[in-house]
């Protein structure tokens, strides 16, 4: 169990409150009603089991404990003392607790460990004479527990036996305290109400991101899908969260019964109901599912109809209605009982009574949480508790058994209708438009959301003619019966017109926040950064230092020979006869060209340049003013000797560059603190390789990954090591391996730190899930060839292995985040393949894949991580030309860092990108032309008033700027009357036969023949023949419409 822990905050507050309600609302915790209060509370659970259980002690083990804790019991005492029986593991870990809970809370928690292989009899023994002694004496002690509960195991069973023995011997009465925990689980603490949340969240993408386009291609494609097959895929993508664009933790994540899918005229609308095996039909498909996250469950219903009748519109309407009364009698201080009765009113008061005898349960909702459905809070007619802040009910409108009444449609004789939603009560005023509660489940439930027309059988209006032939259907147009052809498209495509020009209404409205947004923060880091500017300082570069002294050159200066000394990194040269010093560091080149028996050694030294003085070294620079000796050149008689040194002044000059390199790289290196190794057992990843190279030689080498305390440890069987601290660590991404070849985690830091020999603020580690092969025979195999269908087999294990090593990784990880660094918020980022396109970011075409806080392509090597905090606006460039590709420009706040430019970007994807700046709260432009971004930078930064007072990045806005050319240019025109009127005279003269017109031509076509016109005359001609019939072409269209509105 490494990683987990209970956190005695939690268990002593909740403790505490089961003490208070145990107190205060006594009357959940008697023998029946006047009976006698419970001296003491029994919660025992069983052997865990596979099969998802709902039961109230597994639920209050949870609620204190945030685990299920098999075979363990639970006894609280009237005198706030709590015995806890259990193994050894589970004790070690509720022991960590019992000072924290004594010393904050007041209650002592005593651990009784259960030997393994006993049932911990002897135990409960000594327990239950603990519960008589606090009970006083000569009084029979009456032990409150849950009889509803059935568990399985020896543990469960000795338990109820040694409390039987008692209660048959008069020492001890059982009393049921079922009532009493229902109404301690029934209010949720904000850190409740946001797990439920997610879980109802999670319950919403389900239904309108992969089951309702389910069901639309089923039925526009005709396809024969059994509805268990659809509960089956459902309940796959529930637990998948990520395919949802849900980041939620997976483990986590569950669904909280099987999805239920029901059409064709079989409707159970039951909880406990089922998927069958039968065809889905395209008539009335009643769909519900439910998603458990952190162990809280939200359930979601809804009611698609196929070429729905008229009668089913009104009930529907109804139904809707019906719901709404229901939330909104759902106000603390209000009876349970209260729902019901609104609900039933309001199907009444909508001409609906028939509807009322309908209904499928007793009920229309129940109250959730830890446990799916709590009896006790079953919004029926009799039900006198009281809703309380807090509280979370599914409410539920399900209506079995309607009969149709209109035989020729396609919908069965009978069918059923149900809308169902996850609600949290809030204070009185506090939900949305002032009610008290909020829908937490936002799923669309209104008549065109859920109905699809696949066939008309006639046409009403002459407006719903227009309409249907826009769709594609025919007919005469004089009401007949028009064809039934089923549309490509479910939905009616006005609709969807109309949802369009909706969600492009919010993106505008969205981008224009954005704008202001963006020009706020630009012109705030403008002036911070202007008055807090302050030039570099760079760091002062020492003259180098051949040696100290003349006395401390260690060769004779009478043997006229080149010498390399390596201790001292000189080469010493002779002139005149003196063996003269010079530094490593100012030889610029040497070379070395032979002449029949001579060899002749040319040294180049720096010296100022002529050309570009900024391209001189800082040396050169500091000395300016000196005289410079440029050049020496040596003619000598070994030709092997001579060689000898000029590759050892180039391997000195190599390794001294190289070590002043790295010098001068570790020099602008943040210090990083030492990483403090964790003590037992820590999260380790074996058989990884890493990006970029640790360097060194031989043969490359896979390695572990260790996670300590305060950072991870990379090391290979070679000794070399890599520490990656946690303070230092971004972002860090999780992505397994899908279509790609590798599953990698990658560490994208604040800082750089040295990666072999090179600087890198990039680190990723990852893991080959199959093998690079070459087929040697080149020739078409076998689809059905046995090898190659264990080839596939083999790497399809291995990819799933190394995807589910990697990502119980990164959960133990997680976890020890959570745990040890949850003030750094450090979380693991995956990717979200479903939103990535194509691109070229640095000089390859690359996948790029959005995350929640970064775009990324960490498969390609030079890896792009773009951090989205840290963009301004986004510029959209080449948008509009009918061009195959567009650019996006990313400007960041930091104006001192160039834009980044991501080129060649399908314009297929515009719109999908659109959507995901507008989500993750970019302000994006469009333009039709690449703009050069370093002047407009530098013209911001110099004048940042002006930049603001310009509209600020609406300079951007190549639309508006074009609208207002328009105006200008409307407002500059204006035709004097003379210029309409022989316009208007030009428009009745253009109006002839055809038959003039070509006789016209022919006598044109006789006359340029005789005369011999030129090519300039008959381009000209050729360009106003072009001219009239463009204009008779848009007069003739005007006259033709003008004709069809007087026949309207």
């Amino acid at each position: 169990m490494s990683g987990v822990f209970i956190d005695a905050g939690v268990l002593g507050k909740r403790l505490e409150q089961i003490y208070r309600s145990w107190t205060d609302k006594a009357e959940g915790f008697k023998a029946g009603e006047g009976g006698a209060a419970a001296d003491a509370l029994a919660i025992a659970t069983g052997k865990s089991t596979e099969d998802l259980r709902y039961m109230k002690s597994i639920a209050l083990d949870i609620w204190l404990f945030a685990y299920e804790l098999p075979e363990t019991l639970l006894v609280l005492r009237k005198d706030r003392k709590v015995h806890v029986v259990t193994g050894k593991t589970k004790a070690k870990l509720v022991g960590a607790t019992v000072a924290d809970v004594k010393e904050k809370h007041g209650v002592e928690v005593i651990v009784h460990v259960r030997a393994k292989g006993t049932t911990g009899e002897e135990h409960f023994e000594e327990v239950l004479d603990a519960v008589a002694k606090s009970a006083g004496p000569d009084k029979v002690a009456n032990l409150g527990w849950l009889p509803k509960d059935k568990h399985e195991g020896a543990f469960f069973e000795a338990w109820n036996q040694s409390v039987d023995k008692r209660a048959a011997g008069g020492k001890i009465a059982k009393c049921d305290a079922s009532m009493g925990f229902a109404a301690i689980l029934a209010v949720k603490s904000s850190d409740e109400q946001t797990n439920s949340k997610k879980a109802a969240f999670l319950s919403a993408q389900a239904m309108v991101k992969y089951v309702i386009p389910q069901l639309e291609t089923i039925i526009d494609e005709e396809k024969n899908v059994k509805h268990s097959t659809l509960s089956s895929l459902v309940e796959d993508r529930i637990l998948e969260p990520s395919k949802l664009e849900v980041r939620l933790k997976r483990d986590k994540v569950n669904a909280c019964y099987a999805p239920i899918v029901q059409s064709g005229g079989k409707y159970d609308l039951k909880i406990t109901a089922q998927s069958n095996d039968d065809v889905i039909k395209y008539d009335t498909i009643v769909v519900s599912l439910g998603a458990r996250y952190a162990s809280y469950c939200s359930n979601l219903g809804r009611t698609i109809i196929v070429d729905p009748t008229k009668e089913q519109e009104k009930q529907y309407a109804a139904v809707l209605k019906a719901q709404e009364a229901a939330m909104a009698a759902l106000a603390p201080g209000n009876k349970m009982s209260e729902p019901f009765k609104a609900a039933v009113k309001s199907l009444q008061d909508s001409g609906q009574s028939a509807l009322v005898s309908k209904f499928a349960n007793k009920y229309v909702g129940f109250g959730m949480g830890l446990e799916f459905k709590e009896s006790s809070s079953n919004l029926s007619e009799k039900n006198e508790r009281l809703v309380e802040e807090g509280m979370v009910f599914c409410v539920s409108i399900s209506l079995a058994g309607i009969e149709n009444g209109d035989k020729s449609t396609g919908q069965p004789s009978a069918y059923a209708m149900q809308v169902t939603d996850t609600v949290l009560v809030r204070a009185k005023g506090a939900g949305a438009g002032g009610s008290s509660h909020e829908v937490l489940t936002d799923a669309p439930k209104q008549w065109k959301d859920v109905t699809y027309v696949l066939n008309e059988e006639e046409e009403e209006e002459e407006e719903d003619k227009e309409n249907a032939s826009r769709r594609g259907r025919r007919g005469d147009g004089k009401g007949e019966e028009v064809l039934g052809k089923r549309s490509s498209a479910l939905r009616d495509r006005q609709d969807r017109t109309a949802e369009d020009e909706q969600t492009e209404a919010q993106r505008r409205e969205k981008q224009d926040e954005l704008t202001r947004k963006a020009n706020e923060e630009t012109i705030r880091i403008l002036t911070q950064n202007k008055q807090s500017g302050a030039g570099d300082k760079t760091k002062e570069v020492k003259d180098p230092v051949a040696y100290p002294s003349p006395a401390d050159i260690p060769h004779s200066s009478k043997d006229a020979l080149i010498k390399v000394d390596g201790r001292a990194e000189t080469v010493l040269l002779p002139i005149y006869g003196v063996s003269v010093p010079f530094h490593i560091s100012v030889i610029k080149n040497v070379t070395n060209s032979q002449d029949n028996e001579h060899s002749f050694v040319r040294i180049i030294f720096h010296s100022p340049s002529a050309m570009n003085v900024l391209r001189d070294t800082v040396l050169v620079q500091r000395h300016i003013r000196e005289a410079f000796v440029k050049e020496i050149s040596f003619r000598c008689t070994d030709l092997r000797h001579a060689n000898r040194i000029v590759q050892e002044i180039k391997t000195m000059r190599r390794l001294v560059q190289q070590r002043e390199s790295e010098k001068l790289e570790r020099a602008t290196l943040v210090k990083q603190e030492k990483l403090v190794q964790g003590r037992g057992r820590v999260p380790i990843l074996h058989d990884v390789w890493i990006r970029p190279t640790l360097g060194g030689r031989g043969k490359k080498m896979t390695g572990t990954l260790e996670a300590h305390t305060n950072g991870f440890r990379y090391h290979s069987p070679k000794g070399e090591k890599l520490d990656v601290m946690y303070g230092n660590i971004k972002h860090a991404f999780f992505q397994p391996a899908e279509k790609e070849m590798i599953c990698l985690i990658h560490f994208h830091l604040y800082n750089d730190i040295m990666v072999g020999k090179k600087k890198s603020k990039e680190v990723q580690l990852y893991t080959e899930v199959m093998d690079v092969v070459q087929t040697l025979d080149a020739g078409r195999r076998n689809a059905y060839d046995p090898d190659e269908i264990e080839d596939e087999q083999r790497e399809r294990e291995r990819r799933n292995r190394v995807n589910a090593e990697y990502n119980s990784y990164v959960k133990k990880v997680t976890d020890l985040w959570e745990r040890d660094h949850a003030e750094k918020k450090l979380e693991f980022d995956i990717p979200f393949r479903e939103l990535g396109f194509p691109g070229v970011p640095h000089k390859t075409t690359s996948f790029l894949l959005p995350t929640v806080y970064a775009l990324v392509d960490l498969i390609e090597t030079p890896f792009f991580v773009l951090t989205l905090s840290e963009v301004a606006v986004v510029n959209l460039e080449r948008v509009g030309f009918g061009l195959k590709n567009f650019d996006m420009v990313f400007v960041f706040k930091d104006f001192e860092r160039e834009p980044h430019r991501v080129d060649a970007i399908p314009s297929n994807v515009v719109e999908q990108v659109k959507e995901w700046l507008n989500s993750v709260n970019l302000k994006y432009y469009e333009n039709k032309m690449n703009l050069v971004w370093k002047p407009i930078l530098k013209t911001i930064k110099e004048d940042p008033q002006g930049f603001i007072e310009g509209g600020g990045w609406e300079f951007l806005n190549m639309e508006a700027s074009e609208d207002e050319d328009e105006e200008e240019e409307s407002e500059e025109f204006e035709p004097s009357a003379s210029e309409s009127e022989s316009e208007e005279e030009d428009d009745d003269e253009s109006d002839f036969d055809e038959d003039e017109e070509d006789s016209e031509e022919e006598e044109e076509e006789e006359e340029d023949s005789e005369e011999g016109k030129t090519w300039e005359e008959l381009e000209a001609e050729a360009r106003n023949a072009d001219r009239r019939k463009g204009r008779d072409e848009d007069e003739e269209e005007d006259r033709r419409s003008r004709q069809k509105r007087r026949r309207r």
